[in-house]
């Protein structure tokens, strides 16, 4: 019977033990916060967490001193256009389009998802083949597919969820677009901030990722309807109607590395604390077996 090396055991152990917790485990925090800094009373803040798994994705929702951004949902008139009545006569031609797009190479969250278990599960299974038959390619191929794994957890989940986020993630018609960032979700068709501005900044740390942005403008459903033209045109001077329908929203959006991507970063480390334990381990039985037939030697010539 062929003896079996310890070592690729023990190896195919911990990244089984460690893939399963990786693929149960969250994969990224995502803590969004914004605040309405200017045109509604007390600041209303939003919050928002987001954790993604291997699994499913739970949002939590605050706001806080919401009764004045309450207040300035019911108070705000949605601007409509002449186009709207046509656009929402045919939302047919927009689903066709969305499944268009869910048929095409784009992707979303969900084929991250089966990209990152897929090469999870070869890794796995790489690892069984070098307990069975234990040569050099198969455990660069583990390593290769570790690597692969690694880069669907940190680069093709996060753009998936971004693509799924601003870029509509072939499931909306249309993309939102930054001036129109205060506007209440319902699809008018038309502009509901006049000269509004968005600005952004990414800042990319070490075990995050934060997104910071700055929009503001005035808000034509605010204003009376014979006003709005002028506002329009140019933005309105103190004491002229429209002044007080400024609105500044700002805040940031940060992407966390969790736990998930902690423990699949791990698993290089024990492999090579398993490999110097393995060598340290065969060095002390060698010389512990050359050293015993001296003694043995030294006591039958006494």
């Amino acid at each position: 019977m062929p003896r079996i090396n310890p070592t690729p055991v023990v190896r195919l152990l911990v990244v089984v033990a460690f893939a399963a917790l990786c693929l149960s485990s969250s994969w990224f925090d995502i803590r969004a916060k914004g605040t309405f800094t200017e045109g509604i009373e007390r600041e209303p803040t939003l919050w928002a967490n987001y954790t993604i798994d291997g699994q499913e994705e739970v949002i939590q929702l605050e706001i806080s001193n919401s009764t004045p951004l309450i207040v300035y949902w019911s108070e705000r008139e949605t601007i409509t256009d002449s186009g709207s009545s046509n656009s929402s006569e045919s939302p047919s031609g927009d689903d066709t389009q969305a499944e268009a797009k869910q048929d095409d190479g784009y992707l979303n969250l969900g084929r991250a998802r089966n990209i990152v278990k897929t090469l999870v599960i070869l890794c796995c299974l790489l690892e069984l083949l070098c307990v069975v038959r234990p040569m050099k390619i198969t455990r660069g191929l583990a390593i290769g597919f570790w690597i692969a794994g690694f880069f669907a957890l940190t680069i093709l989940v996060p753009v998936s969820l971004l693509s799924d986020s601003f870029g509509g993630g072939g499931q909306e018609g249309s993309e939102a677009q930054p001036g129109d960032g205060f506007d209440t979700g319902e699809e008018s068709g038309a502009v509901q901030f006049a000269h509004s501005t968005f600005e952004s900044n990414l800042n990319v740390q070490l075990t995050a990722i934060v997104w910071s942005f700055d929009s503001s403008g005035y808000d034509l459903g605010l204003i009376e309807e014979q006003h709005r033209d002028s506002v329009r045109q140019s933005p309105p001077d103190e004491g002229e109607p429209g002044e007080d329908s400024f609105i500044r929203f700002a805040g940031d959006i940060r992407i966390v590395i969790s736990d998930g991507v902690w423990i699949w970063l791990a698993i290089p480390f024990f492999w090579i604390s398993i490999t110097m334990l393995a060598t340290m381990s065969t060095r002390l039985l060698a010389a512990a077996s050359t050293s015993l037939p001296s003694s043995v030697d030294a006591r039958d010539d006494s």
